[in-house]
């Protein structure tokens, strides 16, 4: 029997931090005219997929972006702790030529390793939260149709799983590189399966 459960994440639309090359992290900041209708185009790919709610961080960006799918397709966001993006320490805010060139940046923003920005999060800690998080909600929902809106390290870190040539082996989840930037409003279909705790890309 087949009790898996489709969900599909989607990250937050542009923000005017995202055009200036600014570090958000759990900072945050508004849609811009183009975000705001890659929210609408968003939800106009949503309309045949049988959408039965949406979860949302809580960061503003994510829940403008929820709000605007929400008002489409009839759904009121529910904001979910444990979905927000990974906190930055000291780069939050930061423009990204102000930290790029740091020994350290790549490690950082392109790895899942334990090393993190001073005061900070890593993308081990980061991708733990958010996981955790969503066994917890899929499996409380097992029969809803989520849209999940969260942010782009998140998708970073979580879709590495799913790239072939990041399949850990030895050490290779140590030092493979995941540095695909996930666009703006992206769709992207997976699903569950709560027996095995493991996901699936569609």
């Amino acid at each position: 029997m087949n009790n898996k459960t489709i969900f599909y994440l989607a990250r937050h639309g542009q923000t005017e931090w995202n055009v200036a090359k600014r570090i958000q992290g759990q900072l945050d900041s508004l849609l811009t005219a183009q975000g705001k209708q890659q929210a609408r185009l968003l939800a106009e790919q949503c309309r045949t997929l049988n959408i039965t709610q949406i979860l949302t961080s809580p960061l503003g960006r994510a829940v403008q972006t929820a709000d605007i799918c929400g008002q489409i397709l009839q759904l009121s966001p529910i904001q979910i702790k444990g979905f927000e993006e990974r906190h930055f320490g000291d780069w939050q805010g930061k423009y990204t030529y102000q930290v790029n060139t740091l020994s350290d940046y790549n490690e950082i923003t392109s790895q899942i390793t334990d090393c993190k920005p001073q005061q900070g999060e890593s993308s081990k800690q980061l991708l733990a939260r958010f996981e955790n998080t969503l066994r917890k909600e899929l499996t409380s929902a097992a029969k809803d149709v989520s849209l999940i809106i969260i942010h782009g390290d998140i998708l970073r870190c979580f879709m590495a799983q799913f790239v072939p040539s990041l399949t850990p082996n030895s050490q290779s989840q140590e030092i493979a590189s995941t540095g695909y930037d996930y666009k703006n409003a992206e769709l992207i279909a997976l699903s569950y399966d709560p027996e095995s705790g493991t996901f699936s890309s569609l």
